[in-house]
């Protein structure tokens, strides 16, 4: 196992109560992203972002709150929604885009 990621087992093990410790290692990546953005506090998330990079956890997020419902609370979409258009590649891409030909992304 990574060793960032045996940073976040004791946070895992919190936020996955339920979930036998034997198991926590096999949580999807959607799981713990969730959990993380939701529960976890701020080195938590950063540890989160070290680990599988902003662009991977973003597009998480962002696919799952795409749908109709999601498991995040409003002010969590919120945060996460201007922090991930500020510090993606993605949006560091539109952005020199945009301005570098004149055009909008």
């Amino acid at each position: 196992m990574n060793p960032e990621i045996k940073d976040l087992l004791p946070v895992l093990r919190h936020l996955f109560w339920w979930v036998p410790e034997s198991e926590i290692p096999s949580l999807s990546d959607d799981a713990i992203v969730q959990a993380i953005l939701n529960n976890g506090n701020e080195k938590t998330v950063k540890q989160l972002l070290d680990y599988y990079g902003i662009d991977y956890v973003a597009e998480i997020f962002n696919r799952q709150i795409s749908g109709r419902r999601n498991n995040y609370r409003p002010r969590t979409v919120y945060f996460f929604q201007k922090y991930f258009q500020q510090h993606t590649q993605n949006s560091l891409k539109n952005h020199v885009q945009k301005y570098s030909d004149g055009k909008s992304a």
